[in-house]
């Protein structure tokens, strides 16, 4: 991918990230931070150019990215969605293995 078109998409998405060119052990690039993970990482200008625009977004979710689903009575549904009565409720359960004798 070329520096300045990954720049451009990062600028044009200033809601979830946010850029700056800089030097990280004496290797100059691009630190991004994505605020919707609170994240940051500096790409060199050689890791722009051999990848792809996906495989560096993924990157700046530095494993966050992650959506936790749970079965309840027969059904899948993203927890994120629950109110906070149900997230509370969440919490609190263990699981029975999970006991110490």
């Amino acid at each position: 991918m070329e520096v300045e078109n990954f720049i451009d998409y990062i600028g044009s998405n200033p809601d979830t990230y946010e850029w700056l060119e800089g030097e990280q052990e004496n290797k100059s690039g691009i630190f991004v931070k994505n605020t919707q993970f609170d994240t940051k990482t500096h790409f060199t200008m050689e890791a722009i150019k051999n990848n792809n625009l996906e495989t560096l977004l993924a990157q700046t979710h530095h494993g966050k990215n992650v959506e936790h689903i749970t079965r309840v009575t027969g059904f899948f549904s993203k927890v994120q969605s629950w109110n906070k009565g149900k997230q509370g409720e969440l919490k609190q359960r263990f699981r029975v293995n999970d006991l110490k004798r």
